[in-house]
């Protein structure tokens, strides 16, 4: 679980494709910063741009690289690129999740509660990220409907792991989110972007609420 002595959520944000975003995020302190490896999304980067980006990013801040369905190939590349986890959507194949030798957030595209079921279980998981039906979508799932069952999962297969809230969330609706489902990190991309990325008020003003300040 996070060990927060704020007593708030940890929070990631996801998406970066500029160096001028890795300015932003030292000056909220956020503990972590999201790098998406999937070539349909309108934010995919190149390994050799993440790397550029990491060179101005606070070292206190963790690389996440935020795959889909990733094979060893691209897993072994992640490592290389000294990122601290790997997040994973779409399907996690049993030879990534043997050899692979950074930690795992296992995330969850979630339409309906049961789609929580299933969800592998192991030492190297250390964390679930539960994003929307359409991952980069802006939109949220139902937060108030899936209360019970994640309660049940935080008791169960997220015990003991860190609990990632994405999908959808913003500066307008970040308070109902931490409030309805008591995550221990939040995952914003889409709520903090304006026409040309990530946009410093609107990281501001979503930091300022997550951390009750």
């Amino acid at each position: 679980m996070a060990d927060n002595r704020r007593g708030s959520p940890q929070i990631k944000i996801c998406g970066i494709t500029q160096v001028g975003e890795a300015f932003y995020l030292n000056e909220v302190h956020a503990e972590y910063a999201g790098f998406v490896f999937w070539q349909n999304s309108k934010r995919n980067v190149s390994f050799a741009q993440a790397e550029e980006i990491h060179k101005y990013l606070d070292k206190r801040i963790k690389r996440v690289a935020v795959t889909v369905s990733p094979n060893l190939e691209l897993v072994r590349r992640v490592e290389q690129a000294g990122f601290d986890i790997l997040q994973v959507h779409g399907d996690l194949q049993e030879d990534v999740l043997r050899q692979c030798g950074v930690p795992i957030w296992r995330a969850c595209n979630l339409q309906k509660p049961q789609d929580m079921n299933g969800l592998e279980q192991d030492a190297k998981i250390t964390g679930y990220v539960l994003d929307a039906k359409q991952a980069g979508s802006g939109k949220p799932f139902d937060w108030a409907g899936s209360r019970t069952a994640v309660e049940h999962m935080k008791a169960t297969v997220f015990a003991g792991k860190m609990f990632v809230l994405a999908g959808g969330l913003n500066p307008k609706n970040i308070v109902e989110a931490v409030k309805t489902l008591e995550p221990d990190a939040v995952d914003v991309s889409t709520g903090v972007e304006g026409a040309n990325g990530k946009e410093k008020s609107l990281l501001l003003d979503f930091v300022g609420k997550v951390r009750g300040s």
